[in-house]
């Protein structure tokens, strides 16, 4: 009884105060309805003294409706009501505005009285009918077009700055204060909002931030506002203490590297590599990426960040679940059916997950193999195209108060400097050029499908025969070119233990013998990828490598993956390379001068004679010295057992003419660095050496490259080759090209007219 009564009291009160609802409707419907309703609410219920008002209430009619319009309205709005005068004779009874009607048709009624309300606000003033005249409403004075909302705009902006006009200057500086202060307000509330998903997931902003730049710019502020003071602290620190910490081992004021490494300074640079890190993996992929490349580059990062930056790839999380599905179908060519067609058995849950994608497991539905498939990230070409542009214009910003300081002798630029990473980034995130690049590593390596041996396609130095397969020592997965895409990359499945994972590698039974000799396939992997495939992965870190055990007693085999980061040399850089690593074994500074020659690293400008006498002084030092290597009971091959007397002999060699004191006046590293440059190669010849080093010192203490590669350049150079140069060498009177017997012949054949270089030339002819 009492819900009745509320509502004959509300449709009372809204006939009483002539609300707008009940001058929408024609009299002649909207009136006797409520007139006839009334009595049977009076029958149910004691309702309050109004009917005596309603008569003189309801005939009120704004003569701004025309009747078509109110006939109009009436319908919608009795159809909203779920009413139908022709078909329903109790709605004819109970017409009231709150009567019940059904959900589906009030949806439908709602939208449509919605657009009849809106088109009346926006149309111009009509002029329409009395109630006697006809029913057809007049025409608008004028028609709603482009003139209209034109004027329109023009008086409301006319009227907008003549009000602003009248704004003293305390009134203009409070309204902008107020709207500075409400864009703060939203956007420390987005960044807290951010920070808190980003908790949870680190890569949930990354579409946000390529779409909305002024989020992205916040956040790279706070960024750099966070890194500040770990940045400038360590500096300021060491300049009150005197100490400090120059490139590589070198320490001033430091004993050891322990007092450094326990010191203030270090631990700020340390947090503050940690901080960058963890910004550049919320910011996006892109900035791992830059900040991987920009790790390469001497001088530009502290060791410290550099150390954090190379941790990334092992800290970003995976997509599984019916995301991972969505992104199998969105990157597989054909979509869903032509994933479902080509595979079976995909695993949801990813093997493993770095910045530009994640690998997960399946089948070929063909053969039944096993394979990984790396699915590529949703949008990375859109998020590159739309930062790398913002990253130009900040670059050029720099630029202009300052260079990003040396590289390798050369004034860069920062522009110059992403230039030169954006060809690497694009080349990246193009899963095509990194099946290209697997498979010219597989067969530069000679190892097919399986692990199994095939003929390889690199050649020895003096290039008359293939080397030999690695497939006993080395392994790579075999890369289906044909199911693969720009984002989608098909493998075969090889499983492995991560080479830094003592514990696994414990429980697999790899013994420190085991590990000695995976370090050396590293470092022997590398000697034929520098000197004879010139061809080589850029990026060796752990996440990228693992080693495969076997239950048959066959030597543990090291795994590449991830050639998304591979480089090419010249045959003067790869030459160089070789001859370098010889100079070193030897201890020979001339040498190693007529190897950076070669390799073209130094400037025209360089004094030849202080780049010498500063590599005599590091070979007298002891600073850069070849260790002969330990005798192994297992694995040792009889071209390992023929290097490693060789390289034994040429140490002996070496310290016996080492022995002869030869005075030379110091100089020192900031002396000779400005003669050098480094061409962008070398970069990630150096970041591909920093990163192998790691690795091989976490399976063996002793670890170092030239020392662990040495006995096998007989296998890269060829014996033939190997043999002549030896002699050459214990023939050095004879054969040395600026004190030897033929130099100095040649020089007087020069003196006397004759030129034997061009007389065999004239003879070929």
């Amino acid at each position: 009884m009492l819900f009745p009564t509320l509502l004959l009291l509300v449709e009372s009160s809204l006939i009483q105060s002539k609300i707008s609802v009940m001058a929408l409707v024609p009299s002649s419907s909207l009136s006797r309805r409520v007139i006839n309703h009334a009595p049977s609410y009076a029958s149910r219920t004691n309702p309050l003294p109004i009917a005596a008002n309603i008569d003189s209430n309801v005939n009120y009619e704004p003569p701004l409706f025309g009747r078509r319009v109110r006939q109009d309205v009436s319908s919608k709005l009795s159809h909203m009501m779920g009413t139908n005068y022709k078909n329903d004779a109790h709605c004819m009874e109970s017409p009231s505005l709150f009567a019940k009607r059904h959900p589906s048709k009030r949806r439908t009624t709602i939208t449509s009285l919605m657009l009849l309300l809106l088109r009346r606000l926006i149309t111009p003033s009509i002029a329409w009918a009395s109630e006697a005249s006809s029913l057809t409403p007049t025409s608008p004075s004028f028609p709603l077009g482009r003139r209209r909302v034109l004027t329109n705009l023009r008086s409301v902006f006319q009227s907008t700055i003549g009000s602003l006009g009248k704004l003293s200057k305390q009134q203009v500086k409070r309204i902008f204060l107020a709207g500075l202060t409400v864009l703060l307000f939203k956007s420390v509330i987005e960044s807290v909002m951010a920070y808190r998903r980003q908790k949870i997931d680190a890569t949930s902003e990354w579409g946000r931030y390529s779409d909305q730049p002024a989020a992205r710019g916040m956040a790279l502020t706070v960024l750099m506002m966070i890194l500040t003071p770990y940045a400038l602290l360590p500096v300021i620190i060491e300049k009150i203490t005197g100490k400090n910490k120059e490139s590589g081992d070198n320490y001033i004021g430091y004993n050891t590297k322990e007092e450094y490494e326990s010191s203030r300074a270090h631990r700020l640079r340390k947090k503050g590599g940690r901080l960058f890190a963890d910004g550049l993996l919320r910011l996006g992929p892109l900035y791992i990426k830059i900040g991987q490349i920009l790790s390469c580059r001497e001088n530009l990062f502290p060791d410290e960040w550099i150390a954090g930056m190379e941790k990334l790839q092992d800290r970003v999380p995976a997509k599984s679940g019916e995301e991972a599905w969505a992104l199998a179908y969105e990157a597989c060519p054909g979509g869903k059916a032509g994933f479902h067609q080509k595979f079976t058995d995909f695993d949801d849950v990813p093997l493993a997950a770095a910045s530009l994608g994640q690998v997960h497991k399946a089948r070929l539905r063909s053969s039944g193999e096993r394979v990984a498939i790396k699915i590529q990230r949703p949008r990375l070409r859109d998020i590159y195209d739309k930062d790398l542009v913002l990253m130009k214009k900040i670059a050029k910003v720099v630029d202009f108060f300052g260079k990003a300081g040396q590289v390798g002798g050369v004034e860069q630029s920062w522009v110059g400097i992403f230039d030169d990473a954006e060809t690497i980034l694009y080349r990246e995130i193009d899963y095509r050029d990194e099946a290209e690049n697997a498979i010219q590593f597989a067969n530069d390596f000679g190892i097919g499908l399986g692990g199994v041996a095939i003929d390889s396609t690199a050649r020895v130095v003096d290039g008359k025969t293939k080397l030999a397969s690695a497939a006993e020592w080395l392994r790579t997965p075999y890369t289906y070119g044909d199911l693969s895409s720009e984002k989608f990359l098909v493998m075969e499945y090889v499983p492995s233990i991560k080479v830094t994972n003592n514990a696994k590698l414990d429980e697999a039974g790899v013994t420190v013998e085991d590990r000695e000799y995976l370090a050396e396939a590293l470092a022997h992997s590398y000697l034929r990828q520098f000197c004879a495939n010139k061809f080589f992965s850029t990026d060796p870190h752990p996440g990228n490598l693992g080693i495969e055990v076997f239950e048959d007693g066959r030597a543990p085999r090291m795994v590449f993956y991830d050639f998304g980061q591979a480089c090419s040399l010249s045959d003067d850089q790869a030459g160089g390379i070789l001859e370098v690593i010889e100079s070193i074994i030897d201890s020979d500074a001339k040498k190693s001068v007529a190897a950076f020659s070669r390799m073209g690293v130094l400037k025209d400008n360089a004094d030849l004679g202080k780049v010498q006498a500063k590599c005599q002084q590091n070979y007298d030092t002891g600073k850069l010295k070849v260790k002969k290597r330990k005798k192994r009971s297992k694995y040792s091959s009889d071209s390992y057992v023929d290097g490693a007397s060789q390289l034994e002999a040429r140490i002996e060699q070496a310290e016996k003419v080492s022995n002869v004191v030869v005075s030379t006046p110091e100089v020192k590293d900031t002396e000779v660095m400005e003669y050098f440059t480094l061409q962008s190669e070398y970069a990630f010849v150096a970041r591909a050496l920093s990163q192998m080093d790691g690795v091989g010192k976490s399976l063996d203490p002793e670890f170092d490259f030239i020392s662990a590669a040495a006995p096998y350049l007989v296998e890269v150079k060829g014996a033939g080759r190997y043999l002549v140069d030896e002699a050459k060498k214990r023939l050095k009177f004879v054969y040395d090209p600026g004190d030897g017997v033929l130099a100095k012949e040649m020089a007087l054949f020069k003196l006397l007219g004759f030129d034997p270089a061009e007389i065999k030339t004239s003879n070929r002819k």
